[in-house]
């Protein structure tokens, strides 16, 4: 039995408030310390939350009672910090999207392999059982050869919130990283890497708003629409030969409905975010390096096909410009 899990929070934004709301009526998790850009923001998360709230990510990462380290910057900071932690060798779980770039991601993975220290990605999606239960349903062919896919992500978040972390592309603002991760990472994890993958989009002062995208595998084509502007809803759709499968809200998806070869509807409520730290926290504390719900294999190729997309778009971020992809 799992023992009382110790939490650092690099990161005291909304996400991380989210996560600490759910963590917080977790038996057996304890957000022990914080560190914020802003002291202030972090002192308020530390008194919320019963943590210790520190001036540097270093000393909150080393803090007693540390076992493992979430961190939920924008990503433009996520290489550094993980790289750090990694060097203290404390295992690191890191928020989506992992790196700016599929080198900054290599780098980290092989640095944790080569410290001995669990890294994974906090892709929520895939601690979750609706997601594992789509793929099950493939795998056992419920709606026979899959014939077409199609996802749509579009809300219009640039109408409801001034947050920079969405149109700055210091902070790798746009469409693409912060969502179009979630249906690319999806029909990855359904089909594998595709044979050919283009995307088309126009950028606005230097980020993506909206997109499509073409995942084209051997006898289908994974189509995907990715708006921060539009109305589109949110849903994923697997047709078959002979059946189909919906998953309204598939990022965080409490529901998935087959209608195929049989007629099955999974619901689970069960709070997403504390099920992935309940899942990553049972891997570290048994001596995994390596998390089998979201494996470095499954991020770096994801970060591949960002990168692809990035490519097609002309979408370079500063952070990346006249330096060396992981500096």
């Amino acid at each position: 039995i799992m023992q009382q899990f110790g939490w650092a929070f690099l990161g005291c934004g909304g996400i991380a408030h989210t996560v600490a709301r759910q963590l917080s009526r977790e038996r057996g998790m304890k957000i022990v310390s914080c560190w914020n850009r802003t002291c202030s923001r972090a002192a308020k998360f530390a008194k919320k939350y019963g943590a210790a709230a520190f001036n540097s990510a270093e000393e909150a990462v080393s803090a007693r009672g540390v076992d493992g380290v979430y961190i939920a910057v924008t990503a433009n900071k996520h290489y550094d910090l993980a790289k750090m932690c990694i060097e203290r060798g404390v295992p690191v779980l890191l928020e989506k999207p992992f790196t700016v770039n599929f080198a900054q991601a290599q780098h980290l993975f092989d640095l944790a392999r080569e410290r001995g220290v669990y890294m994974a990605e906090a892709m929520w999606t895939w601690y979750n059982s609706p997601a594992l239960k789509v793929r099950e349903w493939l795998r056992e062919g419920m709606v026979g050869e899959v014939t077409s896919v199609s996802a749509v992500y579009a809300l219009p978040v640039c109408r409801l919130t001034e947050n920079p972390r969405h149109t700055s592309p210091e902070l790798i603002g746009g469409a693409l990283m912060d969502i179009g991760i979630y249906p690319i990472r999806y029909a990855y994890e359904l089909f594998g890497m595709p044979i050919g993958l283009n995307c088309s989009g126009a950028l606005e002062g230097g980020v993506d708003f909206t997109e499509r995208v073409q995942m084209r595998y051997a006898d289908f084509t994974a189509d995907i629409f990715v708006s921060r502007r539009k109305v589109a809803g949110e849903r994923f759709i697997i047709r078959g030969t002979e059946g189909v499968i919906t998953v309204p809200y598939f990022h965080m998806a409490s529901r998935a409905i087959l209608k195929g070869k049989k007629r099955e509807r999974l619901c689970d409520r069960t709070p997403k975010y504390a099920a992935e730290f309940r899942r990553v926290a049972e891997e570290i504390s048994s001596g995994k390096k390596e998390s089998a719900y979201c494996p470095a294999q499954s991020t770096l190729d994801t970060m591949k096909l960002l990168d692809a997309c990035r490519r097609d778009l002309g979408l370079e971020y500063p952070c990346e410009k006249g330096s060396g992809a992981a500096d």
